[in-house]
C-alpha cells in the first residue's frame, strides 16, 4: 500500500485548495501521530523493535491492541492462532533483548514485565520456564532459552511479522479513494482490448459478408460510369467481308444502270403502236 503516501498528499492538496485551513492543521497533526504509518510496514515494524530496544513494554502492548483492533481482530477464525504466535514471540523477545542489556536494568525490566503479565501468561505452559528467567546467570547458555537469544531466531520473528503484516494490508478491503488509479488502468485496459476486438471483427465481416463483395464491385462500377462509345450491329462483321460487300453494291449499280439503257428497261409505259 505504498500509494498512500501519494493519496495523503492528494487530501491534503485539495484542502489546501479549498482553503480549509482548520482541516489541514488537523490532518498534518493526525499524520504526525499516525500509528499505521501510512501502512508502510517495514515503518511499523520499525516502531516495535523500538518498543522493544528500549523495553518500553506499555508502548509495546498499545502499539499492538491497536494494530490488533485495527486489522487482526478482523481476520479470520482459524488465523488468530498464527497472530497470538507472532505475539508472544515478540514478548520473548522482548525479554531476551532487556536480559542482554549491559547493567542491572536489565533484571528490572525483565521482572516488571513478568509482573505485569502473570494474569496473562501464567495458566500457558510454554511460559513456564520463563518466569525463571531473571534468576538464571547464563540464560543464553541455558537450554531452555539458549535458543531464542541466537540471531537466527531473532530474524525470523522480525521476517513473520512483517510477512503477515504485509499479506494483510494486501488482502484487506481499501477505500474508493485509494483504489482510483488502479480502477482507471484496468478501464483503460479493457478498452483498448473492445477496441482491438471490434476491429478484428469488422476485418472478418468485410471478407466473407455480402457486403464485403458489394464494396469491391461498387469499386469497380465506379470505374465503368464514364462515357462508352457507340456501338452498331455491324461491329461484329469483319473488315474483309465488309470491303467485299461494298465492292457488289458497287457492281449491282453499275448492272442497274446498264439494263436502264436496254428497250425493256428504257421504255415508258404508253399507247402501243398499233394505236399510232
Amino acid at each position: 500500500m505504498a500509494h498512500i503516501q501519494l493519496i495523503d498528499e492528494l487530501v491534503r492538496e485539495y484542502l489546501l485548495f479549498r482553503g480549509f485551513t482548520t482541516a489541514v492543521k488537523a490532518f498534518d497533526n493526525d499524520l504526525k501521530s499516525d500509528k499505521d504509518k501510512g501502512f508502510r510496514v517495514d515503518k511499523i515494524v520499525e516502531q516495535i523493535i523500538h518498543y522493544i530496544n528500549v523495553s518500553d513494554l506499555g508502548g509495546l502492548k498499545e502499539y499492538w491492541s491497536h494494530l490488533d483492533s485495527l486489522i487482526f481482530s478482523k481476520l479470520e477464525i482459524h488465523v488468530q492462532p498464527a497472530v497470538r504466535k507472532i505475539e508472544y514471540s515478540l514478548y520473548k523477545l522482548y525479554l531476551v533483548t532487556a536480559s542482554q542489556n549491559a547493567g542491572s536494568v536489565r533484571n528490572d525490566k525483565v521482572a516488571e514485565f513478568l509482573s505485569k503479565m502473570l494474569p496473562e501468561l501464567q495458566g500457558q505452559s510454554e511460559w513456564r520456564d520463563w518466569f525463571m528467567l531473571p534468576y538464571v546467570q547464563k540464560p543464553e547458555e541455558n537450554p531452555s532459552f539458549s535458543l531464542y537469544f541466537t540471531r537466527t531466531w531473532q530474524d525470523s520473528v522480525l521476517v513473520s511479522l512483517h510477512n503477515l503484516l504485509a499479506t494483510v494490508f494486501q488482502c484487506m478491503p481499501q477505500p474508493t479513494l485509494t483504489s482510483y488509479e488502479n480502477d482507471a488502468a484496468l478501464v483503460k485496459r479493457l478498452q483498448d482490448e473492445i477496441a482491438t476486438l471490434k476491429g478484428k471483427s469488422q476485418q472478418s465481416t468485410e471478407k466473407t459478408s455480402p457486403i464485403g463483395h458489394q464494396s469491391r464491385l461498387a469499386q469497380y462500377s465506379e470505374r465503368l460510369t464514364g462515357p462508352l462509345p457507340l456501338v452498331d450491329d455491324f461491329s461484329a462483321i469483319p473488315s474483309e467481308q465488309f470491303e467485299g460487300g461494298i465492292r457488289e453494291a458497287r457492281g449491282l449499280r453499275g448492272l442497274l444502270r446498264q439494263m436502264g439503257g436496254s428497250p425493256f428497261m428504257g421504255r415508258k409505259p404508253g399507247r402501243s403502236q398499233s394505236q399510232n
